[in-house]
């Protein structure tokens, strides 16, 4: 690959960047190199099966183990942020929950001055990546690449009993979060197919244009610059070193975390910063690894009357036998979907205008996501279910930069969880809220007991002490190379990096604060925009 040249070089073929890459390369006659740090993964059998999460999420053959500092609001403990480290991206490791996000969270971006990113104008990306049967057509897609599976069409009967309790509980019912109304509770929607994930690497890239080169396992450590210029991108692939060139442009979207490690690398950041770590200054740009936002994800965990839970199957031989057999002979079951069913997306209060925190069911209970035990997955050795939530839009604010010069060195992480007093007001009005959905009439059948944090835990203090031992990430890191027009901003509305030619960013870290409920789907609506800001400008 030494010394060739493309028209159009991606960095990272994640959710964003295989659907920039894809869509480009459809649309033009010149070249377009995808260059990707991980091997091509993406047809491993638990890839492919929404239930292997569970196995790749501490396999470092398919995601970076990325830790964040220690945290001083969760008791100095390190958070473990995994992120996808294949073709998809974490696309192809997530929970593969569609949501695409609240429409008044993206017309705040248009009001801040991000002409172009109001839910009106970003609706026909969201409706062309997907394709469904469900909703109404005037807000969803048909034929798109990303097969979205309503949860609804299967349900079972503590799914149903959530969702009545929270109707109880003065949340509004909503048929469809992705269509007319966002607010309420109702059955998640799940990009899948046929019992199947399917990520960007399966929707986008599985059938990629020829003129597409996808390079697997080639780490970029840095853009070159001619000028003010991206001309060129030096990676690592095999130990060793390879310079390819773009004629165009070159288009960052590795994710949140190697984007904005690659541009301080590539000289462009805070000049200071910088200069500490000895590297040559091509353009001062103090927003980079700035504004980092992530949700922290609590859970109650509940002992359950009757053995329904994932809890009773993955710590029972025979019962994964009999779900194996299903899943293979019809891919339906437990093994066709992540842990969690439904979700609400609520208002604490009556004074809200707008849906502060999430609330979501989870078919299994145990101390926490990563945790190992000597059977099952760190769960429960009883019947048990889980009640997660988290605030929809955080507003404490951390940075990510590098640590040295050493591209294969994990920068550092420091989200600042909890930072601000709003942040923790909420989350103990979050975990209020759960509690009092599981203490309705519809639920009572289904709960033996309050297991975390227990009954006995009522204060505020005493509730925001369980978030703050208990809460981990929910795998939404953004915002750290911020869209916008003010000073800390990295790119314009265009995606275009201030100050430099010819360098774009595609990916979550442009968004300027959380889009509301989960990413994914606007990590891929980013890549649509974006390739046809990019062919617009090149006069395609």
């Amino acid at each position: 690959m030494t010394n060739h040249t493309f028209d159009f070089i991606v960095v990272g073929a994640g959710s964003s960047g295989a659907t920039v890459a894809t869509r480009l390369s459809e649309r033009i006659s010149g070249s377009v190199l995808l260059l990707e740090a991980g091997a091509p993964r993406q047809d491993d059998f638990w890839v492919k099966v929404p239930i292997g999460i569970a196995k790749i999420l501490n396999n470092p053959r398919y995601v970076w183990q990325f830790k964040t500092e220690a945290q001083a609001s969760l008791g100095g403990r390190q958070i473990y942020w995994p992120r996808g480290l294949l073709p998809g991206g974490s696309s192809s490791v997530n929970g593969m929950i569609y949501a695409r996000g609240e429409p008044a969270e993206y017309d705040l971006w248009r009001d801040h001055g991000n002409v172009g990113w109001g839910y009106g104008d970003l609706l026909p990306y969201f409706r062309k990546m997907e394709s469904t049967v469900m909703g109404e057509d005037e807000y969803r897609g048909r034929n798109g690449p990303i097969h979205i599976t309503a949860l609804a069409q299967t349900p079972n009967d503590l799914s149903e009993a959530f969702i009545e309790a929270c109707q109880q509980a003065g949340i509004p019912a909503t048929p469809d979060y992705n269509g007319r109304q966002y607010e309420g509770v109702g059955y998640l929607q799940l990009s899948t197919r046929r019992g199947q994930r399917c990520s960007t690497a399966v929707g986008y890239l599985k059938n990629r244009p020829p003129n597409l080169c996808l390079q697997t396992e080639a780490v970029v450590h840095r853009v070159i610059f001619k000028g003010k210029r991206a001309i060129a991108v030096e990676y690592m692939r095999g130990g060793e070193i390879y310079r390819v060139s773009a004629r165009n442009e070159v288009i960052l979207a590795a994710g949140p975390i190697k984007t904005p490690q690659i541009l301080e690398l590539s000289g462009v950041g805070n000049a200071q910063h910088l200069q500490n770590l000895g590297v040559p200054v091509i353009h001062h740009l103090p927003g980079v690894g700035e504004n980092l936002i992530d949700h922290l994800q609590s859970r109650m965990t509940f002992a359950c009357t009757k053995g329904i839970t994932l809890n009773d199957i993955l710590t029972s031989r025979v019962r994964q036998a009999a779900m194996g057999a299903q899943y293979l002979l019809t891919r339906r079951g437990p093994m066709s979907a992540s842990s969690a069913s439904v979700h609400a997306l609520a208002r604490t209060c009556e004074r809200e205008r707008r849906p502060s925190v999430k609330i979501q069911l989870h078919h299994l209970s145990g101390l926490g996501r990563y945790t190992s035990a000597k059977k099952g997955y760190g769960l429960d050795d009883f019947p048990g279910f889980s009640i997660g939530f988290f605030q929809l839009r955080p507003e404490s604010r951390g940075h990510l930069h590098c640590r040295s010069t050493d591209p294969a060195e994990a920068p550092v992480i420091d989200p600042r969880y909890l930072d601000k007093d709003c942040d923790r007001e909420i989350m103990v009005e979050a975990i209020r809220l759960a509690r009092k959905v599981s203490q309705q009439s519809a639920m009572m059948s289904f709960i033996e007991r309050e297991t975390r944090p227990g009954a006995a835990i009522v204060s505020d203090e005493e509730l925001l002490q369980y978030v703050r031992d208990s809460g981990e990430t929910s795998w939404h890191p953004v915002g750290t190379c911020k869209m916008g027009v003010d000073d800390m901003a990295v790119v314009d509305p265009s995606l275009r990096v201030y100050g430099l030619e010819g360098l774009r960013v595609v990916d979550s870290s442009i968004m300027p604060t959380m889009p509301s409920s989960n990413t994914n789907s606007a990590s891929i609506m980013i890549g649509e925009k974006a390739a046809d800001m990019i062919l617009q400008a090149a006069g395609n």
